[in-house]
């Protein structure tokens, strides 16, 4: 949504000391679910004025700004924070030796950044300047944008999705404070100040206001409070979408009562809402609402009759839905409290938003379609000031109130803003034993991206499968943790193997979790194929001729053989001896068969005897002999069809 952003005339955050003085020790911060704990921003052992703010583009990059006293001299800082990184070192964005105030910063559609403030000239004059730093680049040098001004006020400013901004501020002009406005170009030229408020009128700031806001055609809204005749008003005007001039002012309040404080806010498509109190004896706030490209409406009650209410904020979202807050008192305390306006109907009855018996004050809102509103604001309880926050989801109640600063330190002024996703950024000053600091925390709404996913489709029986994720998230992260379907321990880290025993379909789970315990998860199924048999050994075959001697081999006819392999085979033996053959003068020697072949089975690593028997021709060639070599073959063949053959010889006397 498209947010104008607005600030009151700034009370200096070491003012809450003298409200309520300062503790003595300070103690660990506690937030509740969703909140982070708050971290500092600023330098230390320098005073903080004013009170910070803070912008957000879609993506959750944020800067915050505010002023602190140096040597003396009141300077504007800025710090920035990418999308789950951390707050940088504060950077000087006001020219050395001169002074600045009443800043403010706000961020467009394409990351840029934009900060306005107040500094003197050197003289009883003051100028609107203004920086701006492109996406991922560095803070320009400052720019003038008013004339000289004879008063220290404060700009505002709104941009808009195409890039386009708006300021306004008052000035004083031929006797009358007027309201003037520039226009930034998506270029980023900003046009001559313009005068918004007609000539002879009195645009009084004191009273609240100006607020500006813009929708994403570059249609711009602002509001101010005129002195009138006899009372004080809440005007309104309307620059259209790409054009010069600005038109001829609205009366939102009604006459004859006085109007102060309005504030004003604009969707995307261009509806508007505003709100302001009016003065009838007690308090009210009142608020009206234009549709796109139509009429305000009359002004509605939203604080009950009766109750003294006052600094009226209002946010809409894309859906048209508005919310307002406020703080009125009940006669002891100041109480924050809240209405909603769905698209197109009526508000809500008032609901409090800060707990009873303690005082609430400077409530801010900001409002997403995705989580609904968040309204910020400081209490005191009569021992400290700290800053709180309730959230109402949509088409929820409102929480309970969290505390957001730590007990035990003063806390006040705080500034809120949402990105795309619903997630909060709060800016708030702080001043604890350590001296005062800007300090900033989150409402962590949504849940980690799982970014670059890779669950592999299929995979193999026994081969490692790797998964891989990239989880991001505006906030810290948590761990991430895997669920591999196959009743195995869950594996962790954004890179993972596994491997499958089994073939089979398996679902795969990833789970990330972020700082505020939001978990985000993803399933894909796999398959496993069953993979090739594992490889076998080539069969091996080891023969050895027991001890044996030519004598006993005649007398009992049989020769024993060990034999051994290495995988499950059958092996056949067979044996033969060296002999002379052939007629006299004739003769040759040749490796006669002797034994009956045999064969057996055999399993691996089982060394088996087998017993080789003397054939009849065997016998009766060795009868004759004083010694013999015999050599004995085998062949080993697998059951995968493997083929191994090896010899063992030995002479026998």
């Amino acid at each position: 949504m498209i947010r104008g952003l607005r600030v009151r005339i700034p009370v200096p955050v070491v003012l809450l000391v003298l409200l309520v003085g300062m503790l003595s020790a300070a103690v660990g911060s506690a937030s509740a679910a969703g909140w982070l704990a708050p971290a500092d921003i600023s330098a230390s052992n320098e005073t903080v004025d004013g009170r910070p703010e803070v912008a957000v583009d879609a993506e959750g990059n944020a800067v915050a700004i505010w002023e602190r006293h140096v040597g003396g001299a009141e300077i504007v800082e800025a710090s920035e924070r990418p999308a789950g990184g951390e707050w940088s070192e504060p950077e000087t964005l006001s020219l050395p030796g001169e002074e600045g105030e009443r800043s403010m910063v706000a961020i467009d559609a394409s990351g840029d950044a934009i900060a306005f403030w107040i500094t003197g000239d050197g003289s009883t004059h003051f100028l609107v300047r203004s920086a701006v730093r492109p996406s991922g680049g560095e803070w320009s040098a400052p720019e003038t944008l008013s004339e000289p001004l004879s008063e220290a006020v404060t700009p505002l400013l709104a941009v808009d999705a195409a890039s386009e901004a708006v300021a306004v501020w008052t000035v004083f002009k031929g006797g009358d404070r007027r309201l003037q406005g520039t226009v930034r170009s998506a270029n980023g030229a900003w046009s001559e100040p313009e005068d918004l408020s007609p000539a002879g009128q009195h645009v009084n700031p004191l009273q609240g206001g100006p607020d500006v806001a813009i929708d994403a055609s570059g249609t711009a809204i602002a509001v101010w409070t005129l002195e009138g005749s006899s009372n004080y008003i809440v005007q309104a005007t309307v620059r259209a979408a790409g054009g010069d001039d600005w038109g001829a002012p609205d009366d939102l309040s009604a006459a004859g009562q006085d109007a102060t404080e309005p504030a004003v806010a604009m969707n995307e498509a261009g509806e508007a809402v505003a709100v302001w109190t009016r003065i009838d004896g007690s308090d009210t706030v009142q608020g009206a609402a234009r549709p796109a490209g139509g009429a305000w409406t009359a002004p509605d009650d939203l604080s009950a009759a009766g109750q003294d209410a006052g600094e009226p904020e209002v946010a809409i979202d894309e859906a048209g839905e508005a919310v307002a807050v406020w703080r009125r008192y009940d006669g002891s305390n100041l109480i924050v409290q809240g209405s909603m306006r769905p698209a197109g109907g009526a508000w809500t009855a008032a609901n409090n938003l800060s707990a009873p018996g303690r005082d609430g004050s400077s409530p801010v809102v900001a409002i997403s379609d995705e989580a609904g509103a968040v309204a910020t604001w400081f209490r005191s309880d009569g021992a400290d000031l700290r800053v709180q926050a309730a959230v109402r989801p949509p088409n929820g109640a409102w929480s309970q109130p969290d505390d957001l600063s730590a007990a035990g330190e003063n806390a006040g002024f705080p500034a809120i803003a949402l990105d795309a996703a619903g997630n909060a950024f709060a800016v708030f000053g702080r001043n604890g034993n350590d001296g005062p600091f800007v300090q900033a925390t989150g409402y962590d709404f949504s849940a980690p991206r799982l970014d670059d996913l890779r669950i592999p489709a299929t995979g193999t029986v026994g081969v490692p499968v790797s998964f891989a994720v990239s989880p991001f998230d505006v906030f810290p992260l948590g761990a991430t943790s895997w669920a591999f379907g196959d009743g195995s321990q869950a594996g962790g880290g954004n890179a993972v193997s596994h491997v499958y025993a089994a073939p089979g379909r398996y679902p795969v789970t990833v789970s990330a979790f972020d700082a505020g315990g939001n978990a985000s998860t993803r399933t894909a199924t796999i398959a496993i194929a069953a993979g090739p048999p594992p490889p076998r050994r080539p069969v091996e075959l080891a023969l050895r001729i027991e001890g044996e001697s030519l004598r006993k081999l005649l007398r009992t006819g049989t020769l024993s053989v060990a034999a051994s392999v290495n995988e499950a085979a059958n092996v056949a033996l067979s044996g033969r001896a060296k002999l002379k053959t052939g007629p006299r003068g004739q003769t040759r020697t040749r490796l006669v068969p002797v034994f009956a072949p045999q064969t057996a089975r055999f399993e691996a690593a089982v060394e088996e005897k087998v017993t080789l028997t003397l054939s009849k021709r065997g016998r009766k060639a060795l009868r004759t002999l004083s010694r013999v070599r015999l050599q004995i073959a085998g062949e080993a063949r697998d059951d995968a069809g493997g083929l191994a053959t090896q010899t063992a010889a030995r002479t026998l006397r």
